[in-house]
């Protein structure tokens, strides 16, 4: 019983691993996609506010 659960051990980490990977790409993409959508607003406030002060 030993013997078969040593064997699936290096998989199972793998597994993980690869779970955990993927996990880290898929919140560093979401964080991103956040940060972009901050700066766009950011930009679309200055260019108001650029407009503004033209006037």
């Amino acid at each position: 019983m030993t013997e078969n659960i040593t064997q699936f051990l290096p998989i199972l980490f793998m597994l993980m691993l690869v779970a955990f990977v993927i996990f880290i790409v898929f919140f560093l993409s979401g964080h991103f996609n956040r940060t972009k959508r901050i700066e766009e607003k950011l930009d679309k406030a200055l260019k108001e506010i650029a407009e503004k002060k033209e006037k």
